[in-house]
């Protein structure tokens, strides 16, 4: 196991924090006070005068921030403390109180209870989209288990019932294997990981054979979480060309193009040759999956069901790809 770094540790600690009201928090905030004092002290040397209070102020957003609102109220008090003692004239000395300086103190305790309220809120907000996404994670990694069990079992029942149809079996048998396969790419997209937008398309169109799909394209990789929405889309698209559309029958076939266009990259995906197209009462749930997927990335997707076969229209963003 590799041995954290500091920058990982840091890391960590900026999105996780350290436990409210504890030791490790209140040292924390103590921590950032004596820093904010030091380079307050490096600045009394070529500015004097200077605002006694202005180093703090970051000194107790951090603390609030990584330790929460009791280690930067914590850092508040210690900052007015030292800042009055030291920086405020006469200095070293806590028993004349002008009226001008009252009135610094009182806006520095507004201005330090405002940052440590607005950074304790943002600090909760930050912890529970982080519990979000660890929960996110264990029901995605669980439902892929589940698929490919599932898969599993009907791979072995179909082995068993056709075992004595070796040509039927074998290719049911290509088409399971890249479903499966697929499943196992749109996991590995979650990552963020970069992906050829061509090869998003020959997984999704693998069980359905090549020689009735065209693709026409230069070399376009996908980054971010647009491959995996992408992938959706285009299950989406297949799923029902297998069943209403162009691969439903035996003599239709499905063109998909790409090219770059401005900030996006224009994808075309164009049926023909299925059964005549009516277009739907209303709208269905694999309707609105594939024509709104795509805007919480800047893209869009339009479907046209002409009577010689759906037409999809899609506009990837060019912010989250590169060719």
């Amino acid at each position: 196991m590799d041995k954290p770094t500091a920058g990982s540790r840091f890391g960590r600690l900026v999105q996780h924090g350290l436990p409210p009201r504890s030791p490790a928090a209140l040292s924390f905030a103590l921590l950032c006070v004596v820093a904010a004092t030091l380079l307050r002290l490096a600045i009394d040397v070529i500015a004097p005068d200077a605002v006694p209070y202005a180093t703090y102020f970051p000194a107790i957003l951090i603390a609030a921030f990584i330790g929460g609102g009791v280690a930067g109220t914590v850092a508040a008090l210690m900052s007015a403390l030292v800042a009055w003692y030291l920086f405020v004239p006469p200095r070293a000395s806590m028993m004349y109180l002008r009226p001008d300086d009252l009135v610094s103190l009182a806006l520095f305790f507004f201005a330090a209870f405002a940052i440590i309220w607005v950074a304790d809120r943002y600090r909760r907000v930050l912890r529970r989209l982080d519990e979000e996404e660890a929960y996110r994670q264990v029901v995605v990694a669980d439902l892929s288990h589940r698929v490919k069990n599932k898969l599993a079992t009907v791979y072995a029942i179909l082995r068993h019932e056709l075992r004595g149809h070796r040509d039927v079996w074998q290719s049911a048998e290509g088409r399971l294997r890249a479903l499966s396969a697929a499943d196992d790419f749109l996991a590995a997209a979650e990552d963020g990981h970069s992906v050829p937008l061509a090869q998003i398309l020959e997984m999704e169109l693998a069980p359905y054979g090549n020689a009735r799909v065209s693709m026409t394209g230069g070399p376009v990789v996908l980054a971010g979480k647009v491959p995996s929405v992408f992938s959706l889309v285009v299950h989406e698209l297949a799923t029902n060309a297998a069943k209403y559309g162009a691969l439903s029958g035996e003599s239709g076939s499905i063109d998909i193009s790409w090219r770059e266009d401005g900030e996006h990259v224009a994808v075309e995906w164009k049926e023909r040759g299925g059964p005549p197209v009516t277009p739907p009462q209303k709208r269905s749930f694999g309707t609105s999956l594939i024509e709104r997927s795509l805007d919480p990335f800047k893209g869009s997707a339009h479907l046209d069901f002409a009577p010689e076969g759906i037409v999809c229209r899609m506009r990837l963003p060019r912010a989250l790809s590169a060719a």
